[in-house]
């Protein structure tokens, strides 16, 4: 039996209109970096294809699942490649799964907030002991680096309100030959506890090298500092990062902090909390622009708390 002709109308209509609305879902992106295509969104198989700078691809979904985007190449081939490869359009990225900011929470940081004095803190570690101000180097900011204290409350802070907070222009590298006029601009903010959201970009245990002052040259990872980029948004460039650091006097209050615990919140479109006092490291000018938007920094951290895609969890637990 023939069907109606005007069944055939309505069938075509019904996949036109699914055509024109499965096109105005997708979204175009470049590839920034040689990148692999996966056959799924991870790395624990080898790609299915790989791809270029400046190739274009279409985004058939802007939710990332693990750091990863499904594309569909000119060719038809579909499969998925990591965010950091990726320059999306304006508006492509969204991320219903992550939280909104809590209530209250501050777009600046005024200068009235209080901040406590440092305690005085003696570390141990498998290269001896380290005292409150290091080996030297600047001791006006070694103190406040190798506290230990943890606030009785912190203040829920924008991420842009740390960055856009204002620093003299200089070149000193230590607070010890910073002109009192030059260090009243930054006194009315150090030492305040803040906790602001982001995104993680990378772990940096920095045990290369010669060391730091504040941690008395030590370079055994359990001896010395994490610098941790924080970024706005999910995917952001670490150019455009916050630093937060972790110090192994604080560490050795939490156990449970470990690179591989923060590993799933590392490079993905999970964000986390960072609570800590907030500090400015002035010995890190040359990071500027590559590794650093800002020399504010959260420093030393006090708590970390990580998003699983439903709750706040605190890394301790």
């Amino acid at each position: 039996m023939r069907r109606p002709r005007r069944f055939l109308r309505v069938l075509l209509a019904a996949a036109s209109a699914l055509t024109l609305a499965t096109a105005c879902l997708a979204s175009s992106a470049v590839i920034t970096k040689n990148a692999s295509l996966r056959g799924d969104p991870s790395s624990k198989h080898p790609p299915i294809g790989h791809l270029g700078v400046d190739d274009e691809v279409e985004v058939i979904s802007s939710t990332p699942t693990s750091g990863y985007y499904k594309v569909r190449l000119d060719v038809g081939t579909v499969g998925w490649v990591y965010g950091r490869s990726l320059q999306l359009e304006a508006g492509t990225v969204t991320s219903p799964s992550a939280p909104g900011p809590p209530p209250g929470i501050a777009a600046s940081i005024p200068n009235d907030w209080e901040k406590p004095d440092p305690n005085q803190t003696t570390f141990e570690g498998d290269d001896g002991t380290c005292g409150p101000s290091g080996d030297g180097g600047d001791t006006k900011t070694n103190p406040r680096k190798n506290r230990t204290d943890q606030p009785p409350a912190y203040h829920d802070v924008a991420w842009s309100a740390i960055r856009n907070l204002s620093y003299p222009s200089i070149t000193k590298k230590s607070l010890d030959d910073w002109p009192p006029a030059q260090l009243d601009q930054i006194t009315p903010f150090e030492g305040v506890a803040v906790r602001a959201q982001g995104y993680l970009v990378a772990i940096k245990v920095e045990s290369g090298g010669s060391g730091e002052s504040a941690n008395c040259h030590m370079t055994n990872a359990s001896e010395v500092d994490w610098h941790m980029p924080l970024v706005e948004k999910a995917f952001d460039a670490e150019a455009t990062a916050i630093v937060v650091e972790t110090t192994p006097r604080v560490r050795q209050k939490h156990p449970k902090w470990t690179p591989d615990a923060l590993a799933r919140w590392v490079n993905t479109d999970l964000p986390v909390r960072i609570s800590g006092w907030l500090l400015l490291d002035p010995e890190h000018r040359a990071h500027l622009g590559k590794y650093r938007s800002t020399l504010w920094e959260i420093h030393p951290i006090t708590r970390i708390e990580v998003f699983d895609g439903k709750n706040w969890i605190d890394l301790d637990d």
